[in-house]
């Protein structure tokens, strides 16, 4: 692999409604960096299925071949074995992409007027966003290289539920990977070489048009003071503040749909499972959205009511890759169409959804381009129904229910036990005589 790209470690788990902690290793001469957890929900055979991933990457510094060691990852209480392997980073020409993009994310306008050795950042991506819209909130702690104290964590555990406490917001929709341990990497901060500290990362997304509001948050470090005496160390407390910051949130442009859509960037994927049928014949039709956006959240296309189709209600599934940069995937709503006329039908007609571009900062939509032809006689002359109607169910209104039914097979049932108690009777006579 090229130097750029990363070594990944996966944890797959089935059946896992919640996502577990996953702790994995530390790799010699590899940098633990980004984390995603990928879950994946699907019906099979009227079942829930549901598939959990959590993934890691490591980055090499310098093209080499890594020996991975043989290691143990627990879950839930098992212990997942993985065997010794070798890991080969060629220098490829966007060797130093990767520490390109962490300098100029980190040269940004949230650290121009950054001076010390030491400080805590929360950090988003935007400073503003449309409502619905996703946005990355990232909470680190800054240490430089020269920086001339020693410091660990004291009580983070504690200090991290308080700290994300006090900054998630009420009227946000929370994407997160899960950090159970603080992770480390280098990153120059003009032109200083510094050590960013990772606690929390983590995707959100407004529900509301109020303003987000990230109050100032502390933490508080254990810091070696040896200016007493000579060699004589001393551990204080000495605590860290960031600044406050908002994100503001808009509203969307007037549309009839403006507080029902997604916002996001997305596609459309769909097959059919033929484009020539007979009326009455049933046929699966598959209508993907894929993107960048909350796909949780992701609703139902609108299908327009017609008599030319029995559809019906779709079934659901999804795939969400959770990570800093994004949260994507893709939902799919398979649904089961029974034609009942003769003709060509395009299917933009019937199902179509409408979505927000937050890139394009408009709305846009998505319309079936598959188109169905149905030969053959119309589906209502083959129906049970001998008033022409053209569903099953149609009329079902107007039907009688006060009037009583017959069972003929209870009579059946009846006549026939008669009848074998009359024949009993008469083998009985005659045996007598």
């Amino acid at each position: 692999m090229s130097i750029d790209q990363p070594f990944t470690i996966s944890v797959v788990l089935r059946d896992a409604e919640n996502r577990p902690a996953v702790l994995f290793p530390e790799i010699k001469d590899l940098e633990k960096r980004s984390k995603s957890a990928t879950s994946s929900i699907s019906t099979v055979d009227g079942k829930k299925v549901v598939i959990q991933t959590i993934t890691q990457e490591y980055y090499a510094s310098k093209p080499g071949n890594y020996l991975i060691p043989e290691f143990t990852i627990t879950v839930n209480g098992h212990g997942l074995h993985s065997a010794e392997t070798m890991a080969v980073f060629a220098l490829g020409e966007a060797a130093t992409i990767t520490q390109r993009e962490a300098s100029l994310e980190a040269q940004g306008n949230d650290f121009q007027s950054i001076n010390e050795a030491v400080f805590l950042s929360v950090l988003t991506d935007k400073k503003t966003v449309f409502i619905r819209e996703g946005f990355a909130l990232r909470i680190s702690l800054y240490i430089a290289e020269n920086a001339p104290v020693e410091m660990e964590f004291y009580r983070f555990n504690i200090q991290l539920q308080s700290i994300l406490k006090t900054l998630r917001p009420a009227n946000c929709w929370e994407e997160n990977v899960g950090i159970e341990e603080i992770v480390k990497r280098k990153i120059k901060i003009k032109g200083k070489n510094y050590t960013e500290y990772n606690m929390y990362q983590a995707r959100l997304f407004p529900i509301t048009t109020e303003n987000i509001v990230f109050p100032s948050i502390k933490l508080d470090m254990l810091v070696t003071d040896n200016s007493a005496a000579v060699n004589v160390e001393k551990k204080v407390v000495r605590t860290f503040r960031s600044k406050a910051m908002i994100v503001n949130v808009k509203q969307l442009p007037e549309h009839p749909l403006r507080d029902q859509v997604a916002v996001g960037q997305y596609t459309l994927r769909e097959t059919l499972s033929s484009t020539l049928v007979y009326p009455g014949e049933s046929i699966r039709y598959m209508f993907k959205v894929e993107g960048i956006g909350n796909i949780a959240a992701i609703p139902a296309p609108a299908v327009q009511g017609n008599s030319n189709f029995d559809i019906y209600p779709p079934e659901v599934s999804q795939i969400i890759k959770r990570s800093y940069q994004n949260v994507t995937g893709e939902k799919t709503f398979d649904y089961f169409v029974v034609p009942r006329k003769d003709g060509t039908f395009p299917l933009g007609r019937y199902f179509q959804w409408v979505f927000f571009n937050s890139q394009k900062a408009a709305y846009d939509t998505l319309r079936s381009e598959k188109s169905l032809e149905v030969k053959g006689e119309d589906y209502k002359l083959a129906n049970l129904s001998l008033t022409g109607s053209s569903g099953l169910y149609d009329n079902i209104e107007n039907l009688d229910s006060s009037k009583r039914g017959f069972d003929y097979k209870k009579i059946l049932r009846e006549i026939t036990n008669a009848v074998v108690i009359v024949l009993l009777i008469t083998l009985i006579w005659v045996f007598r005589k």
